[in-house]
């Protein structure tokens, strides 16, 4: 089984609420914030990833009256806390680019107080003064690294069938590497950015390339159709659990997200005359268009002797049935199965049954709750260095322990409120020691209050209307 499966990053487009706010005057005394001096440099660095000529939000700040004709909403955001994005609690511990990702109370301040001038004068921003550009890309070259575009051969029009809006397909790029490397970071940038719910790069060893370049071959047009993982290498049937070892992510992308840098001295290992399979999962929910995405790695020679990054799996079952007084004919759990078989194929059926029996549950009686959970052992000296986590529609919060309920127990990552649109790998500024005797934990809360579309038992797939519980963790061996 292909154990789905390496199923990452999920997301759609983001989309900023209207609101509409009551502002308070300023004081006569107060004076506004110089937008120049005090405003534009917090924009760019925190906003500027998002909202540019390009970007996934809806609208671009290129100049002050950008910001100026949208101060209601500029207001309502900050104070409401959903702008800038940041899902992960204040209980998780701190992460990499935190600071950079996030405002502190004095910068929250020196907006909102801006904002609220632009409405109660509303001829403030007459010059459209620009906000610049926004900060250097984090893959910028380090010392010692070359820079490889990978691209997809040629342009691919996504399609689904059987009443599905999702499309799999994964694509063989060839990075032409004729001496052994490791990646140390990766930009992922889609082509049509409205069509594309999340990208994962994997890792093709050479020994499996003929296997991958049969399925290209075989498939019509670019690329073929794969659910879950790309069908070759770690997460292949004969080999489920290796695909949870190691899943061969190379690095992974949705919208909201930026370029993956791993810490200094670590990378992943890419052996001469490998290839790299670009997984993209299309919602056609936005129509039809060619994409043709790429990506931009930096790599190091393999003599450089870095310590290789491995990406671990923590899955856990879904089982959600219909709600009380709700049915219809996928309310039944076989008949959704078989859904989940018409619109995927034959392997989506032994997923749900696996999840079930690698997590110790009774999978010939399969118990439906709105909270799951999964333990994994660790089995190996680890350093713990970057945490996930995903899921879809349905989700309301995940968290991911180290040895829970212990005297040991640390906390990884805390989501509170899950946000589709904002899903991402977070690198902790203090990477944490594992080893054997330690147990990681994920553990997801759904709502099926918030499900979309006709009654339905919801179990772990592919789809944007299915659901999943997955911890994502990254571990370099010790």
């Amino acid at each position: 089984m292909s154990l789905s499966r390496t199923l990452g990053t999920a997301a759609a487009g983001v989309a900023a609420g209207a609101a509409v706010v009551v502002l308070p005057a300023l004081g006569s005394g107060s004076a506004a914030p110089d937008f120049a001096r005090d405003v534009a440099p917090i924009v760019r660095e925190t906003c500027l990833g998002c909202h540019r000529d390009g970007g996934i939000a809806p609208f671009a700040f290129r100049t002050e009256r950008d910001l100026a004709s949208r101060a209601p909403l500029v207001v309502a955001a900050l104070e409401q806390r959903r702008m800038p994005p940041w899902p992960p609690s204040a209980r998780s511990p701190r992460f990499v680019g935190e600071a950079r990702r996030t405002l502190d109370d004095r910068e929250r301040d020196t907006l909102i107080r801006w904002a609220q001038s632009q409405t109660v004068r509303p001829g403030g921003a007459r010059r459209g003064t620009p906000v610049g550009r926004p900060p250097a890309v984090p893959n910028a070259l380090r010392p010692g690294e070359s820079r490889l575009a990978v691209r997809m051969p040629r342009s691919y029009l996504p399609s689904a069938s059987n009443g599905s809006t999702d499309d799999y397909r994964c694509f063989l790029l060839d990075p032409k590497l004729t001496n052994d490397a490791f990646v140390t970071s990766a930009q992922i940038v889609p082509g049509a950015g409205s069509l594309v719910h999340h990208v994962i790069l994997y890792r093709v060893a050479p020994s499996v390339v003929p296997q991958a370049a049969a399925l290209d071959r075989e498939s019509a047009g670019p690329g073929w159709t794969c659910f879950g993982g790309p069908g070759v290498g770690a997460g292949t049937r004969s080999d489920p659990r290796g695909s949870l070892e190691d899943a061969g992510w190379i690095a992974a992308w949705a919208p909201g997200t930026g370029a993956d840098r791993f810490r200094e001295g670590t990378g992943v290992p890419l052996p001469a005359g490998s290839r790299i399979v670009m997984q993209v999962h299309y919602n056609l929910l936005n129509g039809r268009r060619p994409d043709r995405s790429r990506a931009v790695l930096t790599t190091v020679p393999a003599t450089k002797r870095l310590t290789p990054v491995e990406t671990l799996l923590l899955p856990a079952p879904v089982e959600l049935a219909c709600r009380a007084g709700e049915s219809g004919p996928l309310c039944d759990r076989t008949a959704a199965v078989f859904d989940q078989v018409d619109r995927f194929g034959a392997d989506s059926a032994l997923v749900p049954t696996g999840l079930l029996l690698i997590c110790g549950r009774d999978a010939a009686h399969p118990v439906p709750s709105a909270v799951t959970s999964c333990d994994r052992p660790i089995g190996r000296p680890v350093t713990i260095q970057a945490v996930g986590g995903h899921m879809h529609l349905l989700g309301r919060s995940i968290e991911v322990w180290l040895n829970p309920g212990t005297a040991r127990a640390k906390l990884l990552l805390e989501i509170p409120r899950w946000n589709f649109h904002w899903q991402a790998v977070y690198q902790l500024e203090q990477p944490i020691a594992a080893g054997p005797g330690d147990v990681l934990r994920v553990t997801c809360r759904h709502d099926t209050s918030l499900r979309r579309g006709p009654p339905r038992y919801v179990l772990w797939g592919e789809g944007t209307t299915d659901e999943m519980c997955l911890g994502i963790v990254q571990v370099t061996p010790r």
